[in-house]
This record gives C-alpha cells, sequence and structure tokens, in this order.
C-alpha cells in the first residue's frame, strides 16, 4: 500500500492514454517522479501537455520483454494501465489478437517488476472479465467469474483474466504486491476517436459531428452501461493502487445505469443536432446490463465518481470539436 507519493519513482504503463494521462497529472502533483511508457497507438503526447516538463517519456512497445525490463527498472511502484483495447466493431473479429497482444504485455509488465524489485503494483483489469449474464449491478465475487467473459470481448475478456491470476500467483510465489483494479465503461475527452475502433460513446459523438445520417446504432438500444468519466477513473485506480489489498480484485465505477438510446438521445441535444436514429437488433450490443457493485470500492477507498455524465459528455463533445477531429483528420 501507499501512503505518499511524494519522491516515489513510479512508471505508468499506457500513460499517454486518456486514463492514463489524468493519472500521471495526478501523481505529479502529488510530488511522484513519474516516468511513461506508450507505444502511442492509441495514447498522444499532447495528453501530458500540462505535465511535460515534469516527466520522463519512453515511446516503446511492452511486447518486448526487454523495453520492459528497461521501464520498470529502478522503479518504485509500476502502474500497468496499458493494453490493446479497441470496440466493438474490431474486438468482435480479432479475439485472437486481443487475447495475445495483451498476454504478452501483460506478461511482459509483471516480470520485469518482479525482476526490478518493485514494491507495489497495479493491475489494470476490466468488466469485460465478466459474462454476458452476470448479476447487475456485478459484484467481485468469485461466482461472478465463473462462466466465459462476456462473448463480444471474448479474447480481451481472457487476457483480462489471466492477468489476474498471474498477479494472484506473482504475490502468492514471489510476494510481489499486486492490487488489482477492474475499471467500467471509462469515457472522457482524451479517448480514442477512429472509426471502427472506437468504444460505443466516442464512436457515437464522432458520428453526430461528422454528420452521419441516420445514425445506425448496434442492438435495441435498451442495453445500459455505467459511464464514468476519465478523470474519476484516474482518481479510483490511484485509490486503489494506495489502499487496495494484493490479489484483491475491485470493481472501478458506478452503479448507476444508461441506455444505449439515452445516451445517444442526449448527445443529440448536447450537439443540437437532428439526426435519424436507427437500432439495428441483427447486430450484437453486448451484455443487457452493465455496472458495477462499488461497495468494496466505497469501503476501502471511500471513491465515488464525481462528474455527472452531461458535464463529461459536454466537455467530450467540445473536445473532439476543438482538438480531435484535427488529429483524425491528420
Amino acid at each position: 500500500m501507499i501512503a505518499d507519493w511524494r519522491d516515489k519513482r513510479v512508471l505508468v504503463t499506457g500513460g499517454a492514454g486518456f486514463i492514463g494521462s489524468y493519472l500521471v497529472e495526478q501523481l505529479v502533483e502529488r510530488g511522484a517522479r513519474v516516468r511513461v511508457i506508450d507505444n502511442f497507438e492509441r495514447g498522444r503526447l499532447d495528453n501530458l501537455d500540462a505535465v511535460r516538463d515534469d516527466v520522463e517519456v519512453i515511446d516503446g512497445d511492452l511486447r518486448e520483454l526487454a523495453t520492459a525490463e528497461a521501464s520498470c527498472r529502478g522503479m518504485d511502484v509500476v502502474l500497468h494501465l496499458a493494453s490493446k483495447a479497441y470496440g466493438l466493431v474490431y474486438s468482435g473479429k480479432h479475439h485472437g489478437e486481443m487475447l495475445s497482444d495483451n498476454l504478452m504485455l501483460n506478461t511482459n509488465v509483471l516480470e520485469a517488476s518482479r525482476r526490478a524489485g518493485v514494491g507495489r503494483v497495479l493491475a489494470t483489469s476490466s468488466s469485460c472479465v465478466y459474462p454476458d449474464d452476470a448479476v447487475v449491478p456485478t459484484p467481485e465475487t468469485a461466482e461472478s467469474v465463473l462462466a466465459e467473459p462476456e462473448r463480444v470481448n471474448a479474447g480481451y475478456g481472457w487476457a483480462k483474466r489471466m492477468l489476474e491470476l498471474q498477479a494472484r500467483y506473482y504475490h502468492q510465489e514471489y510476494g510481489m504486491d499486486i492490487a488489482i483494479a477492474r475499471p467500467f465503461n471509462a469515457y472522457g475527452p482524451r479517448d480514442h476517436y477512429v472509426e471502427g475502433y472506437a468504444h460505443v460513446l466516442p464512436s457515437l459523438v464522432m458520428r453526430v459531428l461528422r454528420g452521419e445520417n441516420p445514425i445506425v446504432v448496434w442492438g435495441s438500444g435498451n442495453q445500459t452501461r455505467s459511464f464514468v468519466h476519465a478523470k474519476d477513473f484516474a482518481t479510483g485506480l490511484r485509490l486503489v493502487a494506495e489502499k487496495a489489498a494484493a490479489a484483491d480484485p475491485i470493481n472501478v465505477g458506478h452503479d448507476s445505469e444508461t441506455t444505449i438510446r439515452q445516451l445517444i438521445m442526449t448527445i443529440l441535444d448536447l450537439t443540437g443536432e437532428s439526426r435519424e436514429v436507427v437500432f439495428d437488433t441483427s447486430k450484437p450490443e453486448g451484455a443487457t446490463r452493465k455496472s458495477c457493485d462499488p461497495a468494496k470500492l466505497r469501503a476501502v477507498t471511500g471513491f465515488v465518481p464525481k462528474i455527472t455524465l452531461e458535464k463529461g459528455l459536454a466537455e467530450t463533445i467540445d473536445f473532439y470539436r476543438t482538438t480531435a477531429a484535427e488529429v483524425v483528420a491528420r
């Protein structure tokens, strides 16, 4: 556990990403000496503009063990957020890639942390470890992960289950202090806005602002998700890293739910756009409901997300209009 970040040497994998960059800002504010590694497949250097002079940045691929070892060397703490993760369209067609690439980078980061004698590690898992028919709101009980991970993200879900298993065994066998976080449905201004690769919320924002008409939404629109702003997520992950017991998974998210139908209508309202919306029930919609039971998170950390969906969506829309659209165009 971590009582004070001051002068801690901290590696944040995926630290230029839309959650990682917010976490890096919090660590710098608390006096940590931060190193970031990112392959910039989805992360962006300008996400770190606010702290660029205060952090070390490595452009590297953690699927290479030598790169992972060089990154972890000399670190007191490793916060492992890096993953290969895309939206439903891509993940549903590339389960093997999602599984193998994430297995490689997760294994390398844990092994490199072990060899470097890192004192504390955060392993960032995913809500995708839960099956489609999981109890909602979903608790972290062992029974919750007995069935196969959600089908549409199966490769990614299996990789994250293996990360949790590796974390448990590295704790048992080597005595490593590894916290495990299971995030649910992050969104925010620094998300990944590329057609065919984006998650549902940034994809819908992007398609509305590009003028698509009609907006075709996969599934019935009645499926629910519990969205949490990336800045809030960063706070939740930091608190789990600070306070969670080793090898004991903790959900990071909220138990409030929003239907995808409500989501697209709110986006249209906030953008002032008028579009026909078509719900294509011939396409997969993922889990019918998806929100976490936050009881353990609140008991261990006291964390409750603060940013409302409407406020966060407004920020996200503004970001896309002023920044993301230019990046995608390049």
